[in-house]
């Protein structure tokens, strides 16, 4: 079977959907957060260096730096990971910068089943439902609501009051009319 991608914000289900639908389909996985220190280290990425931005230009600045490594980390995943159910974490797919979207915008073109998670149609909702709106730094908002969602999902899944294996069915069942 071909490569499937499961995108989306935090706390949405990728990570058990991918665990599911690797059983269920006999599918290797690959999940972004258990393997993208691996590829931060190869790339030269630094905690000393990241928590040293932080500390002297802020968290946009280190956010910024830590998206040249993503952008390049998430490329090489889809490059090495044919033929996998890749799960990536929450915002793994998400670059402000143009260059940045340009990098990963080829990996992601040929597989057709690049799935969106998202709990329902509605923002809202969305928001209310998913973790990551504490102490008022809305990280989901920013994650449900980003542009390279749409830009590089074929495929979205609503996951709101569905057991995860009636989720794992409904993207087999999309699988099948590819």
């Amino acid at each position: 079977m071909d490569t499937i991608v499961l995108i989306g914000p935090i706390g949405v289900g990728k990570s058990t959907q991918a665990k599911l639908l690797s059983e269920k389909l006999d599918m290797p996985r690959c999940s972004y957060d258990e393997v993208k220190g691996k590829y931060w280290k190869v790339l030269g990425m630094k905690k000393e260096t990241v928590d040293a931005i932080e500390k002297e230009h802020g968290e946009y600045a280190m956010i910024s730096y830590m998206n040249e490594f993503k952008s390049k980390t998430v490329k090489l995943i889809i490059e090495d990971h044919p033929n996998h159910i890749i799960d990536f974490g929450g915002g793994a797919q998400t670059f402000d910068e143009p260059h940045q979207v340009e990098r990963i915008r080829p990996a992601f073109e040929p597989i057709s089943n690049v799935f969106l998670l998202l709990p329902s149609s509605d923002l809202e909702t969305n928001i209310k439902a998913l973790p990551g709106l504490k102490e008022d730094f809305p990280i989901n908002a920013y994650l449900i609501m980003h542009p390279t969602n749409e830009l590089l999902s074929k495929k979205t899944v609503y996951t709101l009051n569905k057991t995860p294996d009636e989720t794992a069915h409904e993207i087999i069942d999309q699988l099948a009319e590819t």
